[in-house]
């Protein structure tokens, strides 16, 4: 350990009458790796946020090698040398993933785009990241491609300072262990790691130093060596932390509500869905582990209904096939999509106004065909009341809540409904905390006590875990049932990751 290389003393910034930050004080050495840890809401990625410069403090100060900065723009914190990762992709999407690296660096339009390429190439090697062809845009990528690509972004150079914020929501196990390798490396050469996570394993698998926000202020900040999981989550979330939820035992299940039958789907020349055959009984709830970019988004586009040009095979919900979305919603599908800010939400409009974004909703809401938007936003309140999301004013637009809160509001919308008869849920869990995880999972095992089908598509081995009654895993395209018995998580991580050959 050495010097700090990057400090935060007495950091405040409100956004209106909310405190995101109150008097916070952050300390990261150069060779060490530091995690940041909270409640969705504490003020964990604000803080990152203010350390990178794209947020200005209301007050305290930053210091970078022990000198006083004020960083005028992200750019500018960026060229000092603080790279961040950012929870939310800060990707230009109708670039390539080359031009995008490219741009990173100061070089676009220096290098012939086949150079370029191959540069881009050699680097997601060296780094152990699967990117695919660099020269896709960025729109064409899955929410996993554009996060291995935005962790690539920032190690194009060895920065002072690199800012990790939420890293391995959408890695395989053997991503994570290869990216936490880099980490150490870059950590031996003297940079100094902030990590921003909710999984307390990986705080212990990676991290030197905690530092715990809650409400806006700092808790606690120690050796990670001090605490164990359950002091941790103490400091967190405070006394009575949720205890994990468990699959149910039972093996009956009732009709089979979600079937795919021999289902292709072409992305380009490539298949993204390769004879898929899939079904889903009621009141069960199945797993589909996998890396995003292996077939996940065009399942749940195909299930939910969204008819693609080159499509063939079927989908059927509760007997009937499905042809489009409103069909589908009309039967009591529930859709969780993986990319919540560009398919789950409308930044710039209320809450209020991103709960009624469902037919169900809508039709309730308006059965004259106008709203009343007094009636609506209590409605509207007691919804977000009961997902404690933070802040819970119904007319605040979506754009100004954490990324855990406005995955509270998506599953507002989505499971809080009596008509639900299939679920579809991407990554669930992801950037939610302890609380909001458990609630969450005890949420989807009531759907299916209550005779719902449901399906989840997650990266998450501890949620496959907790949740799975079968569980199958989906590598480019092909999807494959794991062996009953007790969960082998190495074996499915292999599986995930295209080292081992899939079950017949």
């Amino acid at each position: 350990m050495t010097a700090p290389v990057f400090e935060a003393a007495g950091v405040t910034k409100t956004f209106g009458s909310v405190t995101a930050l109150d008097r916070v004080d952050l300390a990261c050495l150069g060779g060490e790796v530091h995690a940041v840890l909270g409640e969705n809401g504490a003020g964990k990625s604000t803080l990152m946020h203010v350390a990178s410069g794209l947020i200005d403090p209301d007050g305290g100060e930053l210091r970078l090698c022990g000198e006083r900065v004020v960083w005028r723009s992200a750019d500018e914190a960026h060229a000092a040398g603080i790279a961040m990762v950012h929870q939310h992709f800060m990707l230009v999407p109708t670039m390539t993933v080359s031009e995008n690296l490219a741009l990173a660096e100061g070089a676009l339009g220096v290098l012939d785009r086949a150079v370029l390429d191959q540069r881009v190439q050699e680097l997601a090697r060296t780094r152990g990241l699967d990117i695919g062809d660099p020269a896709r845009t960025v729109e064409q990528l899955s929410v996993g491609e554009q996060q291995r690509v935005e962790i690539l972004k920032a190690l194009v150079d060895v920065p002072a300072l690199l800012i990790l914020d939420e890293p391995t929501a959408v890695l395989t196990p053997s991503e994570v262990v290869d990216l936490f390798a880099m980490l150490r490396e870059l950590a031996a050469k003297g940079t100094a790691i902030a990590i921003v996570t909710h999984k307390l394993a990986e705080v212990f698998a990676i991290a030197d130093r905690v530092t715990v926000l809650r409400h806006g202020s700092r808790v606690v900040t120690g050796m990670a060596s001090e605490f164990d999981r359950d002091s941790l989550a103490r400091s967190m979330v405070g006394e009575g932390t949720p205890a994990a939820t468990a699959p149910d035992t039972a093996e009956a299940w009732g009709d089979v509500l979600l079937e795919v039958r021999s289902l292709v789907r072409m992305s380009g020349a490539r298949r993204a869905l390769d004879r898929v055959d899939l079904s889903v009984q009621g009141g069960e709830v199945v797993v589909v582990a996998g890396v995003e970019g292996n077939g996940q988004q065009e399942l749940q586009e195909a299930i939910a209904g969204l008819q693609a040009f080159e499509q063939a095979g079927e989908v059927r919900m509760c007997g009937e096939p499905i042809s489009s979305p409103a069909e589908a919603r009309r039967l009591g599908l529930a859709v969780v999509p993986a990319d919540r800010r560009r398919d789950g939400l409308v930044g710039e409009m209320a809450l209020w106004e991103n709960l009624l974004l469902s037919i169900n909703a809508l039709e309730s809401a308006a059965p004259r065909g106008w709203i009343d938007p007094t009636e609506r936003i209590a409605w509207a309140d007691r919804k977000l009341e009961s997902f404690a999301v933070r802040p819970s004013d119904p007319t605040l637009p979506a754009a100004a809540l954490s990324g855990g809160n406005q995955q509270r509001v998506i599953l507002a919308r989505e499971l809080d409904r009596e008509d639900v008869r299939v679920v579809v849920v991407a990554s669930p869990t992801r950037g939610l905390d302890l609380v909001a995880t458990a609630e969450v999972h005890r949420r989807l095992r009531e759907l299916a006590r209550r005779g719902a089908a449901v399906l989840v598509l997650s990266t998450d081995l501890d949620e496959v875990e907790a949740l799975a009654d079968r569980v199958m895993v989906l590598f480019r395209g092909r999807l494959r049932a794991v062996a009953d018995g007790p969960m082998d998580r190495a074996s499915i991580g292999r599986l995930m990751a295209g080292l081992e050959e899939h079950p017949s």
